[in-house]
């Protein structure tokens, strides 16, 4: 290849780069300057005649319906992965970075990373634009007390996050709730979910291969990934386990019971806004709020109501009353 020539395919490639996917747009007298910036001279009308050259293998459109007239490549179109990041998806990609690189897998984070960085200098190099500030305007804010992530072995969850990708079977050792020493398990791990600053891996896990199960990412002391594909268990669904089985909740019964609280009204307003089930009713008594609705009676349910104190009490279940009446009386014996 000849100087001209290699010179000509680094400015395609400057070109091709430096074009949004439809329906962003740069304009010729954009990509003029984005080129003699990076050292490529040449007049615009040269770069119509590369535009109209590139379209026909790499399928981009110029937008002639106003002016100026603007070249995107076109949606599923060859070449697009070449595509330059627009503003909307680089404040996604950023904020991914922000929320979920801790459940991205590790062993893919570098080329992640990568689309992170270049995120980052596109926001960076759009100083007027709004969306450069939108990430410094949004936060999540976690209702429950904060708490510091525990420690958790990166070997061990590169291992483990490359196995559920992997849909393979793991042979782990685990250490459960204040054992001194870890057990060996097959599991069978078919998702992750990040409950606060804990990883929870949902699996089956040996000897009893039909109890779907969380745990504790940072109680991992070892991992290994099988050659065996993991065994799926019937009609399982990771956001049924969570939201309707109430599988990180540790249900002390599968089934769901009918609770009635009363709760003075400002310390129960919330739930006419964000409800406890589908099927709750809520209805004042008294200058009180009274609430019905179907649930697991979970520990976090139990935390949940003991954490309102005397702004609540419990009518039903009668099982549920004593044992919330039952705390209280332990609690006051501890605290005379």
């Amino acid at each position: 290849m000849t100087q001209a020539s290699s010179e000509t395919a680094l400015r395609y490639i400057t070109m091709l780069r430096f074009i949004p996917k439809y329906p962003a747009k740069r304009t010729v007298k954009e990509i003029e300057y984005h080129l003699d910036n990076r050292d490529f001279s040449v007049s615009v009308r040269t770069i119509e005649r590369d535009l109209i050259k590139l379209s026909n293998h790499f399928g981009l459109t110029c937008d002639d319906r106003s002016k100026p007239h603007g070249w995107s490549f076109l949606d599923g179109s060859r070449g697009i992965e070449l595509a330059y990041m627009d503003r909307v998806e680089a404040l996604s990609l950023q904020m991914a970075e922000k929320y979920l690189k801790d459940l991205l897998p590790h062993n893919n984070y570098e080329r992640i990373n990568n689309l992170f960085k270049q995120a980052n200098s596109v926001l960076k190099d759009a100083p007027d634009s709004n969306l450069i500030n939108w990430g410094k305007k949004v936060r999540i804010s976690h209702n429950a007390q904060r708490l510091i992530a525990p420690e958790v072995d990166k070997t061990i969850q590169d291992i483990v996050y490359q196995s559920i990708l992997n849909e393979k079977k793991l042979k782990i050792d685990y250490r459960k709730t204040n054992a001194k020493k870890s057990e060996k398990r097959i599991i069978n791990p078919l998702g992750l979910v990040l409950q606060g600053v804990v990883h929870r891996v949902i699996c089956t896990m040996s000897p009893d291969f039909e109890i779907t199960r969380h745990l504790p990412l940072h109680r991992f002391k070892g991992a290994e990934e099988l050659e065996e594909y993991i065994e799926l268990p019937l009609g399982f669904d990771i956001d049924h386990f969570i939201n309707e089985e109430g599988g990180l909740g540790i249900p002390r019964s599968n089934k769901k019971q009918k609770i009635k609280l009363l709760f003075k009204e400002w310390s129960g307003y919330h739930l006419t806004e964000t409800p406890l089930s589908e099927n709750q009713i809520i209805k004042k008594v008294d200058g009180k709020l009274l609430l019905e609705a179907s649930v697991r009676l979970t520990d976090q349910l139990r935390w949940w109501i003991l954490g309102f104190a005397e702004d609540v009490e419990v009518l039903e279940p009668d099982s549920l009353r004593k044992e919330i009446v039952k705390n209280i009386e332990n609690m006051s014996e501890l605290y005379s």
